[in-house]
């Protein structure tokens, strides 16, 4: 965990059993290249000190979870960021402490952006919100509730594999050329390979497009990221 400063942006990583690594580590490591503070919070971890990956490479936590998590950290995040990987977006979507901290940034003006397997969350989050009704739900197609539910549906890109779960819950999805999508405050992404696309545009979100191309100068990366 980097050490902490009011004066730069805070970043929540949530974590658990089954994430995929890649797009984990990639973007705690290019943000706290940009001076974010950097903490990660496990999900319903079997163990309370690691996460086990997809790939099976261990992750020692910052926090094992958020329930453990200082309030402080919490308030003091300018965004969240939910890695994929199959099994671990499964535990973010199983998990109502993980949809309620996101559902919370995004009523309180803050960022949100997940990657891959993980924008399935970010839809769960809409279709469990106590403002507005659920997908399925009687009033999901009308009246205030389903306005707002309507309104919180940003333009998103995923893993291919969870692409129809993300459409049939009414989402806008972005051509597939697109990489990385930015709409409103949620910034979404599609897996591995643009894991550091990913990183760099929350940088760029967060901190401006100085400071990507400070971190990218220093890591050799290409112009077309």
């Amino acid at each position: 965990m980097a050490p902490y400063s009011s004066t730069t942006p805070s970043a929540l990583i949530l974590v658990a059993d089954g994430t995929e690594e890649i797009e984990f580590v990639t973007p705690y490591d290019v943000l706290t290249r940009a001076g974010f503070n950097v903490h990660s919070v496990g999900i319903n971890t079997a163990v309370s000190v690691y996460a086990r990956c997809s790939r099976n490479v261990r992750i020692v936590l910052d926090s094992p979870s958020l329930a453990a998590t200082p309030s402080s950290t919490v308030d003091a995040a300018t965004i969240v960021i939910l890695p994929g990987g199959a099994a671990g977006s499964a535990a973010f979507c199983a998990s109502e402490a993980a949809l309620r901290l996101v559902r919370e940034f995004r009523d309180e003006g803050k960022w949100v952006a997940s990657i891959c397997a993980a924008t399935t969350a970010l839809v769960a989050s809409v279709a469990t919100h106590p403002d507005g009704a659920g997908e399925g739900q009687e009033g999901g197609g009308g009246g205030s509730g389903g306005q707002r539910e309507s309104a919180r549906k940003v333009r998103v890109t995923s893993h291919p594999s969870v692409r129809a779960e993300v459409v049939a819950a009414g989402w806008e999805y972005a051509d597939e050329a697109e990489r990385v999508v930015v709409s409103g405050k949620v910034i979404t992404s599609r897996g591995p390979g643009t894991a550091l696309a990913f990183s760099l545009a929350i940088v760029e979100a967060l901190a401006g497009r100085a400071k990507r191309e400070e971190v990218m100068g220093p890591m050799i990366c290409a112009e077309t990221l």
